[in-house]
């Protein structure tokens, strides 16, 4: 057993992410989801694949929880809100990767592990239309606005199988509203984003109008003879024809070889203004506003303009299970089929402030006990650190109190000065609050927990938890002392009931992965407990790992003997038996 054993476990390398970007993070259960708040995932064992999922879902889900207003309503239509989607996803990562550069590889890698199982592969023109649009514009927006190469070619694939589908036109277009994704400032610009792009499909999707009625003789001039006028006669109209035509032909060809080759361009290769240039290979706008080929008699063109509409009609009508997954679902769906264990591993933590009141009260029955515990733990720790004297073979001065060594042929004359290392110790209490507690012993534990921190100890830090939550949730602790606070100004929250079981195991996890984040270099775990835990086998199982990663594992039990649980066990019946029974404990764990 190694101390790596423990600091690359699941919940500890969770627990850091949780810390790095100040969302509490739980492991357990069988699903991967977040509220909002807290991110959950499930415990998934040691597969590195799996790892490399759960390290980039956090990411992410740690980007939404900072970034994404989700007070803003969401689009009903399916399309248009996995469109919201994509966009969000892209923008809330970019967010992350500017105030944490390393996610960057975390998030990426993700996308990269499902290239490289299949799970997210390029689409080509025979699937539906609503799968050609989805993954399209999730891979031509990851590709392009997250810089995701592992997608560089599903991009490709993706620009020319739309562009068969949905004609180049609309491509355009589409890629010229996409360029604004990385300008986006907001949930709310996501939303308007996508609500213009849906709008532009509903656009492309309708019949074009019907042409406008013919300018009569009349109109024209009464008299006027239309063959001796070049410029009117039926002959100019079918020129200009022609000549629209051809040029709108070679105009054809180099959009799509720059729609080709934007996939590895910069983000504005492909952004043309929306509705200021709608030219494509078929060809401009006429006269009358409307497209160019509306009133030509070529049946090849308007069966693809018909076609075309038709699809993008299919994609606007999609059904959620028509829609491509949403990318970091699929990856909680691939979290959930490699969860191995029900059970809360990593439990997050919920505040808890209490009755101000009945805190004061609890504070002056236990300062006396602490008190006179500080002052002797605080009296041994100044001994121990003043700077003592000691005889020695090696020195600058003489010892005068040795010099009688010398006439027996004792070397150890000289006067050498040291001074002992003070405490560099981080602490972390954990109270069991089950309902076995209840009675009197869930105020003697937190009594004993109060009296331990009440009064500072100069070099050691101190941290008290309470087990199960408020409500006797086992995936829940309750914070009621963090590192660096007073507990005056915590006084309420040391005051509580018994509740629930005793999801001692989580706790210990919970206790462990806070102190493998000090920088303290002794680091104690006390639990306080009636000894019996929900799950005694992995309770133990991570007592001993905690140990052989260099945490000290000590428990107090409250009226009960939890020797065969804890390698340090000690056991009180009453707040006064801390002095006594603690101090040695303490002495040791301290100062040695």
């Amino acid at each position: 057993m190694t101390p790596k054993t423990l600091t690359d476990a699941l919940p500890i390398v969770a627990a850091a992410y949780g810390r790095k970007f100040g969302i509490p993070v739980r492991v357990g259960g069988t699903q991967a989801r977040t509220d909002g708040g807290v991110i959950v995932i499930p415990a998934i064992g040691t597969d590195p694949t799996a790892r490399t999922l759960a390290w980039g879902y956090l990411a992410h889900e740690a980007a939404h929880v900072r970034y994404t207003d989700f007070a803003l309503p969401r689009a009903h239509a399916p399309l248009e809100r996995f469109i919201q989607g994509v966009i969000e996803d892209i923008r809330i990562e970019g967010e992350l990767i500017a105030a944490y550069p390393g996610t960057r590889r975390t998030l990426d890698a993700v996308v990269s592990a499902l290239v490289a199982d299949g799970s997210l592969s390029a689409v080509d023109e025979t699937e539906s239309p609503s799968d050609i649009l989805g993954n399209g514009v999730l891979a031509l927006a990851r590709h392009r606005y997250r810089k995701q190469e592992a997608l560089a070619s599903h991009a490709k694939e993706a620009d020319r199988a739309m562009r068969a589908v949905f004609q180049p036109r609309f491509v355009h277009r589409l890629q010229g509203l996409m360029s604004e994704i990385p300008r986006l400032a907001g949930t709310a610009a996501s939303i308007d984003l996508a609500r213009r792009i849906v709008g532009l499909i509903e656009e492309e999707s309708q019949e074009p109008p019907p042409p406008a009625p013919q300018q009569s003789d009349a109109d024209r001039g009464a008299g006027s003879d239309p063959a001796s006028n070049p410029d009117t006669g039926n002959g100019a109209w079918q020129n200009d024809d022609d000549a629209r035509e051809t040029s709108t032909n070679s105009r054809s060809g180099d959009d799509t070889e720059q729609g080709d080759a934007g996939d590895g361009g910069s983000e504005n290769d492909a952004s043309a203004d929306d509705g200021v240039d709608d030219r494509d290979e078929e060809g401009e706008q006429g006269q009358d506003g409307r497209p160019a080929d509306a009133g030509t008699n070529d049946p090849g063109r308007t069966t693809a303009s018909n076609d075309a509409r038709r699809a993008l009609q299919q994609a606007l009508s999609a059904t959620d299970d028509e829609l491509p997954e949403d990318l970091f679902a699929s990856v909680a769906q691939a979290l959930n089929g490699q969860h191995r264990d029900s059970a809360t591993l990593l439990p997050a933590a919920e505040a808890y402030v209490g009755d101000l009141q009945s805190g004061r009260m609890a504070l002056d029955r236990v300062k006396g006990h602490s008190a006179k515990l500080a002052a002797r733990l605080q009296g041994l720790i100044e001994t121990r650190t003043l700077e003592r004297a000691r005889a020695g073979r090696h020195g600058r001065s003489l010892s005068p109190r040795h010099l009688h060594r010398a006439g027996v042929g004792d070397p150890r004359v000289f006067r050498i000065r040291e001074q002992a290392i003070a405490p560099n110790t981080a602490l972390h209490l954990l109270v069991d609050l089950s309902s076995s507690m209840s009675a009197g012993r869930d105020a003697i534990a937190l009594d004993a927990a109060a009296a331990l921190a009440l009064e500072p100890v100069k070099g050691v830090s101190r941290a008290v938890t309470a087990f199960p939550s408020l409500q006797g949730q086992s995936d829940k602790v309750t914070r009621i002392l963090a590192h660096g606070e007073r507990v005056a100004s915590r006084v309420g929250a040391f005051v509580q009931r018994g509740r629930g079981g005793t999801p001692m195991t989580g706790a210990l996890w919970f206790a462990a992965a806070d102190l493998l984040a000090r920088r303290e270099t002794r680091k104690v775990i006390i639990t306080l407990t009636d000894g019996q835990p929900d799950d005694v086998c992995t309770a133990a199982d991570l007592i001993e790992r905690a140990g052989a990663a260099g945490i000290e594992m000590i428990g107090v039990g409250i009226a009960v003997d939890v020797g065969r649980l804890f390698p340090v066990a000690v056991r009180i019946d009453a707040v006064a038996d801390l002095k006594t029974v603690l101090f040695g404990i303490a002495e040791q764990l301290l100062l040695t």
